[in-house]
């Protein structure tokens, strides 16, 4: 029995703008029962399929799907089902793209908004990037949040890194939670406690440096791939080498066959290898010769503090995987011992899928999968957190979420009073 004397079941979702399915990974970990995923991407639909065979699996636009069709292949009636997530594709808020508020695929918001309303879930929950809270100054964050009022729902939003959860990555996602009014939850809670280092939401902030002593207990590079065999630049390695070295190896092999998936690692031009081939782990274009540059980065002033061509180092943390993680020219992405940017298993390593995830598609259609993907352990700890706060067994609560960033605590006051 739960705190509200309800029997214990399993909670549901769907889950749209699955990608490859590093939400489902993690909602699936967290205990909820997947009903239906859904994607408009051919290659995600052939990577989902793959590595979640028994889950119904909806390759299409969303413009083009209903509630009504939804609830009827999940077996549901409206109301029924307890989680509602999805990752409307980020393009158009990113703060690496042009941040045109008029890109087509912010448009996506309000399909994700409409399904909401024909399904009324418990809870629905948004993942998108910072970037979308300054937005039009802020407009594209109140038009959301207004939405989510207007179909019936009380919302908070919050900027989680990666990091704090267990993923070897400092990605910063923005996630909103919203409850159905008639769910009773405790005040300030449905955002998970951190589980590495020793800061709590909205102790830190996106663009700002973290120190080392902030940084302890976060996953370095080292535990992420450093069991991986050795691999040249176009080539594809298919066997482990060595054991598991650490906790996080353990569970990123758990499960897995004796084949080693998606290992390759991508082809660079002779030049590029010659540049990288002169970086010491830490180092990056402010450390080659001139000559070595590109010709458009040669009159670039040294003080500019861009990672481009920067090797990563054994104990510190990745940075966030990006879908041009094969490209050295951008950002942090060369091994830090190999002569070569990280393989596709690595780069899967790094956003915490586990080896038994398989991609699918051309290698270009799986640097933009794994790229594009939610981490699973962030998706496993808001699950979790969300399954708590639906069976009335959940603690935490966060008062202060933007406690050093001001303009957004204004946003979330302002949505309190709603």
């Amino acid at each position: 029995m739960n705190a509200h004397g309800e029997s214990a079941r399993q909670l549901t979702a769907i889950d749209l703008f699955s990608g490859a399915g590093g939400i489902s990974v993690g909602l699936e970990s967290a205990g909820f029962q997947i009903l239906i995923a859904g994607d408009i991407d051919a290659a995600c639909a052939a990577t989902y399929r793959r590595n979640f065979a028994s889950h119904p699996f909806v390759q299409a636009d969303i413009r083009d799907l209903s509630g009504s069709q939804l609830m009827r292949d999940a077996g549901i009636r409206r109301g029924d089902l307890d989680l509602l997530i999805g990752g409307p594709p980020c393009q158009g808020f990113s703060i690496i793209g042009s941040r045109l508020t008029h890109d087509p695929r912010n448009d996506l918001f309000r399909e994700f908004l409409r399904i909401g309303d024909e399904l009324q879930p418990r809870c629905m929950v948004i993942e998108n990037v910072p970037g979308l809270a300054t937005l039009a100054g802020g407009q594209v964050l109140q038009h959301l949040l207004d939405g989510l009022n207007a179909i019936g729902y009380r919302a908070r939003f919050a900027e989680l890194l990666a990091a704090q959860y267990g993923v070897p990555q400092m990605r910063w996602r923005m996630i909103f939670v919203a409850f159905r009014r008639d769910v009773t939850i405790l005040p300030n809670a449905g955002f998970p406690k951190p589980t590495h280092g020793r800061r709590a939401i909205g102790d830190l902030v996106p663009n700002c440096a973290i120190s080392a002593e902030d940084s302890k207990g976060f996953v370095t590079t080292r535990e992420a791939i450093g069991d991986l065999p050795p691999v040249r630049p176009g080539e594809t390695e298919t066997s482990y080498k060595g054991k598991p070295m650490c906790a996080y190896q353990l569970r990123a092999r758990k499960g897995a066959s004796s084949s080693l998936y998606n290992h390759y690692a991508p082809n660079l031009s002779e030049k590029n290898l010659a540049r990288i081939a002169r970086l010491r782990p830490g180092q990056d274009w402010r450390d080659l010769p001139i000559d070595l540059l590109p010709e458009g980065m040669r009159r670039a002033k040294r003080k500019d503090h861009t990672r481009r061509y920067s090797r990563m180092t054994w104990e510190g943390i990745p940075r966030s995987i990006i879908t041009r993680f094969r490209d050295p020219k951008s950002g942090e992405y060369t091994h830090p011992d190999q002569d070569r940017t990280i393989s596709i298993r690595e780069a899967a390593r790094i956003q915490s899928f586990p080896d038994r995830f398989v991609f699918e598609g051309s290698n270009t259609e799986q640097y933009d999968q794994v790229g594009n993907a939610v981490p699973p352990l962030l998706a496993e700890a808001i699950g979790r957190e969300i399954a708590a706060c639906l069976s009335g067994r959940a603690v935490h609560q966060v008062e202060n979420l933007f406690q050093r960033r001001p303009n957004l605590l204004q946003a979330s006051l302002a949505l309190d009073a709603i």
